[in-house]
């Protein structure tokens, strides 16, 4: 049944790849009076975060943040589909980087770096990222169930030559590829663990929030370079980026430096555009309550 389902899909998809942006746009904004006012996708999750990351909008405002997320999480979709069908020249005159010799930099270096962001602005187009930098480029992503759409997923984040690994092999990779190459690894690192994993915690938008130090202990024992990739909306269907570095050496940061400082950094972007970022997901569903394991504090929460 699922491969019947990604068959009669994939040529409709594949179709939409070919349309130009502005008939793509159309379709995002049809498909977002379907997904806002008539499915409702998540609306009271997104209405919720927003809450506790903006106490202090109004009730009108709030809506207006939820509607205008909503439109974004559907332009994103509707342009992971439409990179099927794009060209590099394409993709790299709307998704651009201010500064790859940063990074580029520690390449000639021969270190290994990690790159953390977040799920704002255009996460899915940092593939076209691979073209520019002279590493080579682990993607870490969380496989989708229907295994014939996670293997279009996966073949449409390659079209960059990065490699995808799934989130359960990435420590086991990352520790094996370090000891014999410099490579980047690319993960987006704002993810929630569940109440059963969760138990590492730091603040984030004034809120105890439950995370993942995995990147932090890799870079620490690996003595790799670590940077944020803050990712900016100019227009739709325009994004530009711009790497900021954490550490130029992990293993000389101190505890908690570096996650605390991606949330930092990530946070701070999101302020300048919340629109534009992923509220839909459970951010805060682990709580200091209902974590089933020792909890460790970030010094942002002891504070």
């Amino acid at each position: 049944m699922q491969a019947l389902a990604f068959y009669l899909a994939y040529h409709f998809l594949w179709v939409i790849s070919r349309l130009p942006f502005p008939v793509v746009y159309l379709l995002s904004d049809f498909l977002y009076l379907i997904v806002y006012y008539l499915i409702g996708y998540r609306k009271d999750v997104i209405k919720k975060n927003l809450k506790i990351a903006f106490p202090h909008k109004s009730e009108k405002e709030i809506v207006q943040l939820a509607k205008k997320s909503t439109q974004h999480f559907c332009d994103i979709f509707i342009e992971m589909i439409k990179s099927m069908g794009m060209s590099k020249k394409a993709m790299n005159k709307r998704f651009i980087c201010k500064n790859p010799e940063m990074v580029n930099a520690f390449a000639k270096a021969n270190q290994p770096i990690i790159v953390m962001f977040g799920h704002q602005a255009s996460y899915e187009w940092t593939m076209v990222l691979d073209e520019i930098l002279d590493y080579k480029v682990y993607a870490i992503y969380k496989p989708i169930k229907n295994k014939k759409f996670n293997d279009l997923i996966v073949d449409i984040r390659k079209k960059f030559n990065s490699e995808l690994i799934a989130m359960k092999e990435a420590t086991a990779v990352m520790k094996k590829s370090a000891e014999n190459e410099a490579a980047l690894f690319a993960l987006v690192a704002d993810q929630s663990p569940k109440a059963a994993r969760a138990q590492y915690f730091t603040n984030f938008f004034n809120t105890p929030s439950a995370v993942f130090k995995g990147a932090e202990r890799i870079a620490k024992e690996y003595a790799t370079a670590v940077a944020f990739l803050r990712i900016a909306k100019v227009k739709r269907g325009y994004y530009e980026t711009e790497f900021v570095l954490i550490s130029n050496n992990g293993a000389e940061t101190e505890d908690w430096e570096i996650t605390d400082t991606f949330f930092q950094l990530l946070e701070e972007q999101i302020i300048k555009q919340p629109e534009y970022y992923l509220w839909s997901h459970k951010r805060w569903k682990s709580t200091l309550e209902n974590t089933k394991r020792a909890v460790e504090l970030s010094p942002r929460v002891q504070q």
